[in-house]
């Protein structure tokens, strides 16, 4: 359903689109919704407008560029002028270069009594907002230098920072980010979601995300077509598993995890635990006999094996529900060993950490397996060095194809990729920058396996149990938190 015309919601959809896809498809869509492309324009200038005004701004600063970007942000200026809010618009290209509805924004601007000024005449003054109107969807590759100067000069400023459409020096295919792009407090994006804007440094660039579809969503998806979700709160919690009142253990799943090698007994204990509050109905560990009393240690629902050779694991393997490998393994003799036995496993696997480093070299597929590299892990991965590996999507697509395997990606705006769709996460909190945070990932992967659901859902509600966890956890203080301080909030948001 379309967001009323030249309106703006925080409730984002839940698909997202390549930028490509939106430039391709928007006239097609605004002539079947019986509007023009000038029209379009229009709204998107109210929406602005609307957002800043709801902002309380009485002062701003909005540079343009030579496209249609350009003329949302005149058509902002305009409407602004109209206000007797005090708008300065610097072009920081020259606006003979704008052509069609975008030249006809200028004008009316103009027309109003506006003026477009040079970057020296402004950069004394302080704002209560600056607005990048000056790349849209169609950005690609580096930023001009007086761009990146202009930038430069007003990023780290304390206004109000606002992108119309998405911040310039941010692909909406890709998600890279040229050096010098728009950092902004607030992105206003119009029509869709573009997908390059809510994963890796992405975000950081987009603050919060704002979607005004303009009055042509309905007429846009028809249209379009996109393997890419960005799914929400209600739905990944409609996936949790459901136990009946006569339940019991051994119907819930039991998983194996294997790790810990000598000395690196805290891995794999937090996989443990993480798999355990996950609901998982039985949790065995095989780690080296060094650790054995470590793991169990205060957590006496663990079954505890300490193994020395593969015919030990090997009688633990047979079972297993769901195996996990790789928390504190090492890369030694002992890990290597029990690596090889766990790749033969004929069920579900979750590979994390070191299992990621002794998989890379080899780079055979791994049918059946979740593998969950963060970005240097999948660089070892990729058996295609000429791959750009900041194209986040490329890199997920990639690796999914190479090892047959689900990936995800993580970072922010984690992604989801099993060779046939996408999902990118949407929680999450920078305080998750913490030691042990990804061996409790791969535990509340492995017990909603083991709860029966497929590799893609598992994936997909385990990275947001994962991110909305620490979220919770980080209302008490972002810096200090500890990736065992999750373990509360897994068992509440599990429910």
């Amino acid at each position: 359903m379309s967001i009323l015309q030249g309106q703006y919601t925080h409730n984002l959809p839940q698909i997202a689109y390549c930028a490509q896809e939106v430039k391709l498809h928007e006239e097609q869509a605004a002539l079947n919704s019986g509007t023009t492309l000038r029209e379009l324009m229009q709204r998107a200038g109210h929406a602005l407008y609307e957002l800043v005004r709801n902002k309380a701004v009485k002062n701003i600063l909005i540079f343009t560029g030579k496209g249609n970007n350009a003329g949302d942000g005149f058509m902002l200026a305009n409407r602004c002028l109209h206000a007797q809010i005090n708008v300065t618009v610097c072009a920081l290209f020259e606006p003979t270069l704008l052509k069609g509805d975008a030249a006809e924004a200028y004008q009316l601007f103009c027309r109003s009594g506006g003026k477009v000024v040079a970057l020296r005449s402004c950069s004394e003054k302080k704002y209560e907002a600056i607005v990048d109107a000056v790349f849209g969807t169609g950005f690609r590759g580096e930023l001009p230098t007086h761009v990146k100067e202009a930038f430069l000069e007003y990023n780290s400023c304390k206004a109000w920072k606002l992108a119309v459409d998405i911040p310039s020096g941010v692909n909406g295919t890709t998600s890279e980010v040229t050096q010098g792009a728009f950092h902004a407090d607030t992105t206003l994006t119009f029509i869709a979601l573009k997908q390059g804007m809510l994963t890796g440094v992405a975000p950081s660039y987009s603050g919060e995300v704002l979607l005004a579809d303009l009055g042509i969503a309905d007429a846009f998806g028809d249209l379009s077509h996109t393997n890419c979700c960005y799914p929400g709160g209600k739905y990944l919690r409609s996936l949790r598993p459901q136990r009946a009142p006569d339940s019991y253990k051994n119907q819930c799943g039991h998983v194996l995890l294997v790790g810990g090698g000598k000395g690196m007994a805290g891995a794999i204990r937090l996989a443990a635990e993480a798999c355990l509050r996950t609901g998982a109905g039985l949790v065995s560990v095989a780690t080296h006999p060094d650790n054995q009393a470590s793991v169990l240690q205060g957590r006496y629902e663990l079954m505890v094996h300490g193994v020395s050779v593969v015919a030990e694991l090997e009688a633990l393997l047979a079972k297993a529900d769901v195996v996990v490998i790789g928390p504190g393994l090492g890369q030694d003799a002992w890990a290597r060993k029990m690596f090889t036995a766990v790749k033969k496993f004929k069920g579900a696997v979750v590979c994390d950490a070191d299992g990621l480093n002794l998989l890379a070299q080899s780079h055979l597929p791994w049918h059946r397996a979740i593998l969950t590299p963060h970005l240097g892990e999948a660089k070892r991965l990729i058996d295609d060095h000429t791959i750009n590996t900041e194209k986040r999507f490329d890199l997920a697509e990639m690796l999914s194809k190479q090892y047959a395997a689900c990936i995800v990606l993580k970072g922010p705006g984690s992604l989801i990729v099993d060779g046939k769709r996408i999902n990118i996460n949407r929680s999450g909190s920078e305080a998750m920058a913490s030691a042990g945070m990804g061996d409790v990932l791969s535990g509340i992967i492995a017990g909603l396996l083991a709860q029966g659901l497929n590799r893609f859902e598992a994936a997909t509600l385990g990275v947001y149990i994962h991110g909305l966890a620490a979220e919770q956890a980080a209302r008490d203080g972002q810096l200090g938190l500890l990736a065992s301080d999750l373990f509360v909030h897994i068992r509440g948001i599990m429910g």
